[in-house]
């Protein structure tokens, strides 16, 4: 039993070692991006930046929609597969952002 926990723990310290964030995973690994979202917002604080700053670390967003301005980042299919998981980063009038989220498509 005790072999089987460590073997289950053992996974599970392998597969997050995975998903830490860098710039350059997050640009050539888009369907693991949302295993990097927490390594993301540990390392980072998104809250406050600017669209430049958002650029710069995150690449081009999958999408751009306006009133207010939302930049969503694609991070992978969720579930069982069905939905698109994604990244939405709300930004205030002077390019500021206030909000982040995942969601499903």
């Amino acid at each position: 039993m005790k072999k089987i926990v460590l073997a289950i723990l053992l996974l599970l310290i392998l597969s997050a070692c995975g998903n830490e964030f860098t710039k350059e995973s997050w640009l050539d690994k888009r369907e693991e991006r949302s295993g990097m979202v927490s390594s993301l917002l540990q390392k980072h604080e998104l809250t406050g930046m600017t669209v430049a700053e958002v650029k710069e670390l995150l690449g081009e967003p999958e999408q751009i929609k306006s009133d207010p301005t939302e930049y969503v980042y694609y991070l992978g299919r969720a579930g069982l597969g069905v939905d698109d998981l994604l990244f939405r980063l709300t930004f205030d009038e002077d390019g500021k952002l206030i909000t982040h989220e995942q969601t499903h498509d």
